[in-house]
């Protein structure tokens, strides 16, 4: 079987049936949003509007040393502005919030007053003139405070205000304060490190100064110069030893003592000259004679008389050098004759005397007593040997010294490349803590030039330009929309009342709903009679429900009047409400 909807009579006959549902709750509700439209207290807000100005002197000429934005900045001083201390310095000021301190805590009063404060800002579509591209731009904002009493309401306000500007300019004079303050002081840190710096590479290039890149070429053509004045050096000791083998052969042949002549111009002999004949011619005799020979004799008394009166023994080295050359000889004879050869016995018996003699004079050991030359050619031979010598010696310490220096150079470049090395590091360092320092040095005075534009006031600032005026005017509670809400939440409660009530109702109220259970519909509709004791109890129970309401109503506005607020004042409010509607 099909069900079939309700059509609209059917819901006036519900509504009829089920009026007091609708009349009560409607009722009640709509007195309550009355009451409450009413008792709510009367919130008045001051607003103030402060417009941000752009610096005087445009951007390109003079940067501004404060880099945050408009509307960064705003809710930075908003912050520090709504900090405990000051917003409870203003309470106490203002004598605000007296009746919640001393049921709540600061925490939540000062919540509540924070609340009450509120910052918007202002935008604008402006174009950005660093790219051109169009966009948003905070030009201004607006300082509202929400209070009951509108002569607080304004004066908290201006406080908000003066605090809002003054900690406006407080800001940027300590940001280019704080920013001049530190671009001086890293200056003044990176001029000490020059100064190490400085100081380091002076000392560095001290202890290394023949080994750094720039002496580099320098001790490659000096360690050139030393070379090619070593070959020279080479060649000057060679032609003076060739001098000097020259001069001692020439030295050889000099009789250092001049000889003396007669008148005749044959040769006297001195004594020296007389003993050296004798010895030589000594050797010869003996081999010659026996030693008793009257002439052997002669001569080694002779011999033995100048020696005495030279007081010089035989020369051994003269001795050795005749000794050795007898021996030569006679080794020269033995290959072409025999031993019995006179000659070779002549020389046999010459070597024995010459090596007695040689005994003899190393038995007596005489010390040679040198005779000053007298001969000027010798002494000159000699003067000039002596003199290659010194040149010799000279230049000997002067090739030590060049050897020495050669030395020293190689070292040097070969330790070039590992002093450049920490050298360019150093002057790397200098380089950049100078290139940092002249950065620094211009951002310092650009810094100090941007904390004169804050000093002078002709940065951006804060200017008022609305001030906060008291209000005439409540800003909240809208006290009619709370009364056509009440109006409207009534109407559904009544509505829904009904709705529910019927929706648990399992009783039969119309020939519909017996068709629907039966499948069939009714005959005829009886409809309800009602009987007199039906009537009269239907009266009493509207009497008492009347009664009841008064009595309710009563006792509502007598817990009203006692508890919320006098009847008097409630019906002021009501009428200056409905008069501002």
């Amino acid at each position: 079987m099909e069900t079939q909807a309700p059509d609209f009579k059917d819901y006036l006959r519900i509504i009829n049936r089920r009026r007091k549902f609708v009349v009560i709750p409607f009722i009640i509700i709509f007195l309550l949003s009355i009451v409450l439209a009413v008792t709510l207290p009367s919130v008045y807000r001051s607003t103030a509007t402060i417009l941000i100005e752009e610096q005087e002197i445009p951007n390109e000429l003079v940067r501004s040393t404060v880099t945050t934005f408009a509307d960064q900045r705003i809710q930075i001083i908003s912050q520090r502005i709504m900090s405990r201390s000051n917003l409870m310095e203003i309470i106490k000021k203002y004598n605000l919030y007296t009746d919640e301190l001393k049921s709540k805590t600061e925490e939540k009063v000062l919540d509540t007053m924070r609340k009450s404060i509120k910052v918007e800002t202002i935008s604008a579509d402006v174009i950005d003139p660093r790219n051109g591209v169009p966009t948003k731009a905070t030009i201004a904002f607006t300082l509202n405070f929400d209070n009951n009493s509108p002569v607080l309401c304004q004066k908290v306000a201006n406080e908000l205000v003066s605090l809002f500007l003054k900690e406006n300019i407080k800001a940027r004079t300590e940001s280019a304060d704080n920013t001049a303050l530190f671009l001086g002081e890293e200056s003044r840190r990176l001029k000490e490190k020059i100064q190490e710096l400085q100081a380091k590479l002076a000392g560095f290039k001290e202890k290394n100064l023949e080994q750094l890149p720039e002496s580099h070429q320098l001790n490659q053509s000096e360690l050139t110069t030393v070379t090619n004045q070593l070959l020279g050096l080479e060649n000057q000791v060679r032609s003076i030893k060739e001098r000097r083998l020259f001069i001692e052969s020439q030295l050889a042949q000099v009789d250092p003592n001049t000889s003396a002549t007669n008148a005749v111009g044959n040769r006297i002999f001195d004594m020296k000259d007389r003993l050296k004949q004798l010895q030589a011619e000594y050797p010869s005799l003996v081999s010659r004679y026996s030693e008793q020979h009257p002439d052997v004799n002669r001569y080694k008394r002779e011999i033995e008389s100048l020696q005495k009166e030279l007081g010089v023994g035989s020369d051994v080295k003269a001795l050795n050098a005749e000794l050795t050359e007898k021996k030569s000889t006679l080794a020269g004879i033995l290959k072409q004759y025999s031993d019995k050869h006179p000659d070779v016995q002549r020389l046999e018996k010459e070597i024995d005397a010459l090596q007695q003699a040689l005994n003899v004079a190393k038995e007596n050991n005489y010390a040679s007593v040198e005779v000053p030359p007298d001969n000027p050619a010798y002494i000159s031979l000699q003067t000039q040997l002596d003199a290659a010598d010194n040149e010799m010696r000279s230049l000997e310490v002067t090739r030590g010294q060049l050897t020495q220096r050669m030395n020293e150079l190689r070292d040097h470049l070969r330790q070039t490349p590992l002093v450049e090395k920490e050298y360019m590091d150093m002057l790397q360092e200098l380089d950049n803590t100078n290139l940092r320092y002249r950065e620094v040095g211009a951002r310092q005075m650009e810094a100090e030039i941007g904390q004169q534009l804050e000093i002078q006031k002709k940065g951006e600032r804060f200017t008022l330009i609305d001030p906060p005026q008291e209000p005439l005017q409540p800003h909240s509670p809208n006290r009619l929309v709370i009364l056509f809400l009440g109006f409207v939440v009534a109407i559904a409660g009544g509505f829904g009342a009904v709705a529910l009530v019927e929706l648990l109702d399992a009783s039969i109220h119309s020939e519909r709903s017996i068709a629907l259970i039966t499948g069939k519909a009714p005959l005829a509709v009886i409809p309800y009679l009602e009987s007199k004791a039906e009537s009269e109890a239907r009266k009493r129970r509207i009497i008492l429900l009347l009664a009841g309401g008064a009595g309710a109503t009563l006792v509502v506005l007598t817990a009203f009047h006692f508890l919320f607020m006098p009847l008097d004042v409630f019906w002021y409010k009501l009428l200056r409400v409905f008069s501002n509607l």
